[in-house]
Formats: C-alpha cells, structure tokens, sequence
C-alpha cells in the first residue's frame, strides 16, 4: 500500500486510533485513581470516533463517493469492535508497543501512561497535519483539520495532567478541578 495515498493515509490512521483506543482502555485499567481511569476512558471514546471517521472516509473513497465532511462520516452507522475492528488494507509498517504485562499500577506508571499517551498524540497530530497540508481537495482539507484539532486536544489534556501529576503528586485535589470532561 502506498501510505502516501488518501487511503493509505487513512488506513495509518485507523491503526493509530485503534491502538490508541487500546491503549487508553488499559491506562484505564491499570490507573491509581478513578478520576484517572475516567480521564482515560474518555480519551478512547473519541479514539472510536476518530476511528469510525475515518473508516467512514476510507469507504467512501473506495466506493468512489470521493470525501464527505466530517461531520456526516462522525453519524455514520459503522459497527465495530474498537478493541479488533475489521480494518481494510494493510498493516502499517511500524507500530507502537502498548503497556507490559508487568507494568504495575501506582502513580509513576500513571505519569508514563501519559507520556506513553502525548507521544501517541504527537504521532496522530503529525500525521493529519502533514496530510491537511498536502490535501488538494477541500473537504479532504477540513477532515484532517478536524483530526489534528482533535489531537491537540488531547496532547494538551495529557501534557497538563502529566504536569499536574508530577508537580503534585496526586490526581487532582480538592481545589483543583480535572481537566477532562469524561
């Protein structure tokens, strides 16, 4: 597959949103606070819309429908399992390993959960702004503008939590309130 393409693109795309739903369910699972463990539940929320967007993309390329704005591929009607979707293409090349099985549960595995998280969320803005650069089509344009609005969302929650983390020593305090919405 040539990663290069609308659809390759794409297709790299759904394997970070994948992996990074993933991801975030076991950060959810391993974190050292409920407070935590909703802000990463949130997080791979929207990894399974980013997903559905662009599979809903991806189809309708494939179909020759060509690009449709992003706000009707989001209502699109696609099931998935977000955790083993049935994805189409290729595998990308390269992949990001995910927690170790030994990796235990206390605040510094949540701190590098969230920095395992803003490289993650690098990697996906990185790649939706390249392609929002070089898209020539407009509507094209507008889905990866989206996409890398969204990224930057989520690397600024994780970098404050992981600021806040580390200054403080505890999930949020009393007088702090969090910084998700989940």
């Amino acid at each position: 597959m040539d990663w290069k393409t609308p659809q390759g693109i794409l297709r790299k795309g759904m394997s970070l949103e994948r992996d990074g739903y993933n991801f975030y369910m076991q950060a959810a699972a391993r974190a050292s606070d409920r407070r935590g463990q909703a802000m990463f539940q949130d997080l791979a929320a929207q990894e399974v819309d980013h997903l559905k967007l662009l599979l809903a993309q991806y189809r309708a390329l494939e179909e020759g429908r060509g690009w449709i704005p992003y706000q009707e591929a989001l209502q699109a009607d696609i099931p998935l399992d977000p955790a083993h979707p049935d994805l189409p293409g290729e595998e990308p090349p390269e992949s990001l390993p995910v927690f170790t099985p030994d990796r235990e549960i206390s605040l510094q595995g949540d701190i590098a959960a969230l920095e395992f998280g803003l490289e993650t969320e690098r990697i996906s803005r990185e790649l939706y702004a390249m392609a929002a650069e070089e898209a020539d089509n407009a509507v094209a344009r507008q889905v990866y503008e989206f996409l890398t609005r969204q990224e930057e969302a989520h690397y600024r929650l994780l970098h404050e939590t992981h600021d806040y983390l580390t200054n403080n020593n505890t999930w949020w305090d009393r007088e702090e309130k969090p910084f998700f919405t989940g």
